[in-house]
């Protein structure tokens, strides 16, 4: 059954935020290696001070997670996905076992989700977070192997890009299986529109 509009705006709004917050996090994070590598973006290029971006940050998660808890999600799965998205954002160009932070960001998001009043844990749901875990730790290992020296790089990002705008493929599979055929057919939708957002944001 689906939630009510007003329940899921709000759920939407909720994961954009936290999403937002882990990106800008991340990007304040990696202030030193983009001067070096990527000085196109906004931080090293003195569009926005790394103090304003780390305070837009975490009041962008912050107010994610506020809007979960508001909606009765559980306090401990909003701290753990708080957790891993921090420590993935310090650790990712540290550790190469980062990739595992970065799948449980998604992971921790949708135990999240599945905390909400009226929600089950039932198994096709353990299916879907176990692929989409494994997705995203693929997706990553190839994503840092970019910037090594050697890398055919222009190859990987083609790859990446790819495997990025086919994530929805993994929960249209998984709600396909248990039935579900508009939310699924929803998330297949959703792979041309992010193929068409990175169209656009690559000639921006």
């Amino acid at each position: 059954m689906w939630p009510s509009a007003g329940i899921l705006a709000v759920t939407l709004l909720a994961g954009s935020l936290a999403y937002a917050g882990g990106t800008t996090l991340n990007d304040v994070a990696d202030a030193a290696f983009d001067r070096r590598h990527r000085p196109e973006r906004a931080i090293p290029r003195g569009w926005i001070a790394r103090s304003t971006a780390a305070g837009m940050g975490v009041g962008q998660l912050s107010l994610g997670l506020a809007l979960l808890l508001f909606l009765g999600a559980s306090a401990w799965a909003a701290a753990g996905l708080a957790a891993v998205i921090v420590l993935y954002d310090w650790l990712h160009k540290r550790w190469g076992g980062s990739v595992i932070l970065m799948a449980g960001c998604r992971i921790f998001l949708a135990v999240t989700l599945a905390t909400l009043p009226g929600h089950l844990m039932r198994p096709a749901f353990i299916t879907w977070i176990v692929a989409l875990f494994v997705y995203i730790v693929v997706l990553s290992v190839l994503a840092r192997r970019e910037y090594r020296p050697g890398a055919p790089a222009a190859k990987l990002s083609r790859i990446v890009r790819r495997l990025l705008a086919f994530i929805p493929l993994v929960d249209a599979v998984v709600l396909a299986s248990i039935g579900a055929w508009l939310p699924a057919v929803c998330c297949a939708l959703a792979i041309p529109l992010g193929k068409l957002a990175q169209r656009l944001a690559a000639s921006s």
